[in-house]
C-alpha cells in the first residue's frame, strides 16, 4: 500500500512544481464538468503576448514608461538539474540594473510536511477503496499504469484520486517516486550577485506561499476535481511521463509558442485547486506591484515571473498594460 515516504515525496515535489480583481471562481462541486477557464487562473493566455524570442536564449518582455524600463523574463516553474541556457542577454541587462525582482516561490517546512503526513490523514486517505469510486474507464487506465510500473491494482486504494494522479505521473518502475530539479532563479540571482558585473542590482525576493496550505487544498477537492487530477496524472504518464526536459528546452530556446501549447499535465490539477489558485493570484498581484514600484525609479530593472502567470488573461502583463505602461513582446526590438 502507499507509504509515508510517497506522501513526503508528493509534498516536497509540489514545492518544485508550483509556482496568482481575480478571475470569477466557479463553485466547484459534483454538479457538472469542471470549467477550467473559471477555476484556473493560468488556463488562458493572451494570444498577442505569446511570441517567440528574437534574441538568444529565453524570451523577454519589456514594460516601460517615459524614463524607466523593466525587462521581464518568464521563468518555468520547474526545470531539470543542469539545464543549459544562453545567459548573455540576462548578464547585459543585470549590469547596471536598479534591482532584480525574483518570482514568488513556495515556502517549504520539512517539519510541517512530516507533521501533515503523520496527522493529516483526512487530507490524503480515501474512506472507500479508491478504485471503487472511479468511473470504469478511469479505473481501467489507472490499473494499466500500475501494472506497467510493477504495482498491484490495489496499491493506491487507500489514497484519494488527486494524490494518485501525482504518483502515477511521476512513478518509475518498481513504484518509486522521485523528482529533483534545479532553479533558474537561483542561477540568475548568482549572476546578479557576482563580481563580473560593473554595477550589481539590488535583489528583491517576493513572498511565496506555504506548501502545507496547498496540500490541504488539493486533499479537500470534491469528487469531480479529484477525478480530474487523476486523469491529468494518467494523461501525463501515458505520454511518457513528465515532459519537463522538453518543456525546459523550449523555454531555453525562447520558443514561447510551443511552450504555451505544452500539455500542463498534473500542473493543471494544482492550479485548479482553490487554495493554490488563490496563491497564484496573490503571486500575480505581488509581482505586478513590485514591477510597478520599479518603474517609478529612472533607469532599468529586471524581473522574473513564472511563465503562465505572466501571460495569463488576468496576469502580470495585462495588469501593467491596464495601468498605462507600454508592454513590448519578445518579437519586437528590445535594446
Amino acid at each position: 500500500m502507499v507509504t509515508t515516504r510517497r506522501f513526503a515525496a508528493f509534498a516536497a515535489s509540489l514545492a518544485l512544481l508550483a509556482a496568482p480583481a481575480a478571475f470569477a471562481q466557479q463553485a466547484v462541486d459534483d454538479s457538472g464538468p469542471i470549467d477550467l477557464k473559471r477555476v484556473d487562473p493560468e488556463a488562458n493566455l493572451v494570444e498577442e503576448l505569446v511570441v517567440n524570442a528574437r534574441l538568444p536564449g529565453p524570451a523577454w518582455w519589456k514594460v516601460s514608461d517615459a524614463d524607466s524600463t523593466v525587462y521581464v523574463m518568464a521563468v518555468p516553474g520547474f526545470t531539470p538539474k543542469g539545464l543549459d541556457f544562453d545567459t548573455s542577454v540576462i548578464e547585459r541587462r543585470l549590469d547596471g540594473a536598479n534591482r532584480l525582482i525574483l518570482a514568488p516561490e513556495p515556502k517549504v517546512s520539512v517539519v510541517r510536511i512530516v507533521s501533515l503526513v503523520m496527522t493529516g490523514r483526512r487530507y490524503f486517505l480515501s474512506e472507500t477503496p479508491m478504485r471503487q469510486t472511479l468511473p470504469p474507464a478511469l479505473r481501467e487506465r489507472l490499473e494499466a499504469r500500475l501494472k506497467l510500473a510493477g504495482e498491484k491494482p490495489e496499491s493506491m486504494d487507500d489514497i484519494k484520486p488527486a494524490f494518485a494522479g501525482f504518483l502515477v505521473a511521476n512513478m518509475r518502475q518498481g513504484g518509486s517516486v522521485t523528482l529533483s530539479g534545479g532553479s533558474v532563479a537561483e542561477r540568475i540571482e548568482k549572476i546578479a550577485r557576482s563580481g563580473d558585473l560593473k554595477k550589481r542590482p539590488k535583489v528583491q525576493a517576493l513572498d511565496g506561499y506555504d506548501v502545507i496550505d496547498a496540500l490541504k487544498s488539493v486533499g479537500s477537492l470534491p469528487k469531480a476535481q479529484q477525478e480530474f487530477c487523476l486523469e491529468a496524472g494518467l494523461r501525463e504518464a501515458e505520454a511518457g511521463g513528465p515532459g519537463y526536459e522538453a518543456i525546459a528546452q523550449r523555454w531555453a530556446a525562447g520558443d514561447v509558442v510551443k511552450l504555451a501549447a505544452s500539455d500542463r499535465g498534473y500542473q493543471a490539477c494544482l492550479a485548479s485547486a482553490p487554495g493554490v489558485a488563490a496563491e497564484i493570484r496573490g503571486a500575480i498581484d505581488r509581482s505586478t506591484r513590485a514591477i510597478e514600484a520599479a518603474l517609478k525609479v529612472p533607469g532599468k530593472s529586471v524581473a522574473l515571473v513564472t511563465f503562465r502567470p505572466l501571460l495569463a488573461q488576468d496576469g502580470v502583463l495585462v495588469r501593467l498594460k491596464a495601468k498605462g505602461f507600454k508592454v513590448t513582446t519578445p518579437g519586437e526590438v528590445q535594446p
